[in-house]
C-alpha cells in the first residue's frame, strides 16, 4: 500500500526514533526507501547494522533533499508515496488512517495530516478517523498551506505522470509539489487527527537556512507557470500565491543580496493586501536591522498571523 521515502543526511541523532515509528506502525503493508544523500556521519553504519533486512538503503552523491525523494520516487512499488524526514516521526497510528480514508474514499491524489511540534500526543490514541476533503483547496491554503514534508501523502500516478521534486530549489520545493498535486486533478484530503511529530530540535535544518532567493520556491512563484485546470478557481489560486508571496517574501526583501530579486517579486503579485504589504514599507536599511533582531523577526511573524487569521 505504502511506499515510506526517507531522505537521509547527517540525522544520525534522530534515525533511529523516525526508522522505529514507522517499523511500529499497527499497519503493516509498507516498504521503507532509505536515500542517503552523501551522509558523513555515522548514522549509515548504524541503519546498515540494526535495519538492513527491514529497509531499501539507496546510496548517492550529496545532491540535496528533492534529488534523495526522487531517487526514492522511482524506487517505490507501492500506489502511494508516504514523506518523511529522519529527524520527524510518526504515531503508531498514521498508516492505518490514511489506510480507512483511502477505503472509504476514491480518486485520491493527496493526503495530509496534522502534526504536532509536541511529542506528548505519541503516547495517546489517535481517536476515531476524523478528516474532510477540500472543496477549495488554494481558498483554504490562504489560511493554513496543511501539507508538510513529513504528513503527506501523494497517489504514485502523480509522479508517473509530472516532474517530481525540483532539484534547483532548496527552499519550498515541497510545497510546489502540493501545489501541483492538487492542480493535477483527483481529490484533495486533510485527516484532522494528530499523527506526525514535526521536530525542530536540529538547529542545523534545511527549513532553516534561507539561500538564495532563485533557489527558493517564493522568489520564482510569480514567474512559475502552473497548470490552470477546469477544477481550479482562478482567483482563489491568484490570492493564495499572493499571499504566499506576502507571508514568505520579507526576509529576502530586506536583504542587501536579494532585495532587487525580491522586489520584483513583489512588484508581479497580482493581489495587493494593505495590511500585508505594510511589511514592505520600511525603508530597506531599517528592515535589514529588524532581520538582524530575532525578537522583531518573531514580531513580524506574529503580525502575519494575526493579518492572516483575522484581517483577510
Amino acid at each position: 500500500m505504502f511506499s515510506v521515502i526517507i531522505p537521509y543526511f547527517n540525522k544520525s541523532k534522530y534515525i533511529q526514533r523516525c526508522l522505529n515509528s514507522v517499523m511500529n506502525q499497527s499497519y503493516q503493508e509498507f516498504e521503507i526507501i532509505l536515500v542517503n544523500d552523501g551522509s558523513t556521519d555515522n548514522g549509515l553504519h548504524f541503519i546498515s547494522h540494526n535495519y538492513s533486512n527491514k529497509l531499501t538503503l539507496i546510496n548517492q552523491e550529496n545532491n540535496g533533499v528533492s534529488a534523495a525523494r526522487n531517487t526514492g520516487i522511482k524506487a517505490a512499488k507501492y500506489p502511494f508515496i508516504a514523506f518523511l524526514d529522519a529527524d520527524d516521526c510518526w504515531h503508531i497510528q498514521y498508516l492505518q488512517k490514511v489506510k480507512d480514508l483511502i477505503d472509504k474514499e476514491e480518486n485520491i491524489k493527496i493526503i495530509g495530516a496534522h502534526y504536532s511540534r509536541d511529542k506528548e500526543f505519541l503516547a495517546s490514541d489517535s481517536g476515531s478517523l476524523d478528516y474532510f476533503k477540500f472543496a477549495n483547496y488554494f481558498k483554504s491554503a490562504i489560511r493554513n498551506t496543511y501539507f508538510t514534508s513529513s504528513s503527506t501523502i501523494i497517489n504514485v500516478n502523480f509522479f508517473s505522470e509530472n516532474e517530481g521534486f525540483r532539484t534547483n530549489l532548496f527552499k519550498g520545493e515541497d510545497i510546489d509539489v502540493w501545489i501541483r498535486a492538487v492542480q493535477s486533478g483527483g481529490n484533495a484530503f486533510y485527516i484532522k487527527n494528530t499523527l506526525v511529530y514535526y521536530s525542530d530540535e536540529d538547529v542545523n535544518q534545511v527549513t532553516k537556512v534561507k539561500g538564495n532567493i532563485r533557489n527558493s520556491i517564493v522568489g520564482i512563484i510569480n514567474q512559475q507557470v502552473y497548470n490552470r485546470s477546469l477544477s481550479i478557481n482562478e482567483k482563489d489560486f491568484e490570492k493564495f500565491i499572493s499571499i504566499f508571496v506576502l507571508c514568505n517574501l520579507y526576509p529576502y526583501f530586506y536583504n542587501s543580496e536579494s532585495h532587487n530579486q525580491a522586489k520584483f517579486t513583489l512588484k508581479n503579485n497580482k493581489y495587493r493586501f494593505f495590511f500585508l504589504n505594510l511589511i514592505y514599507a520600511y525603508p530597506l536599511v531599517f528592515g535589514v536591522e529588524i532581520m538582524k533582531s530575532s525578537r522583531l523577526k518573531e514580531w513580524v511573524r506574529l503580525y502575519i498571523k494575526f493579518v492572516i487569521k483575522y484581517l483577510i
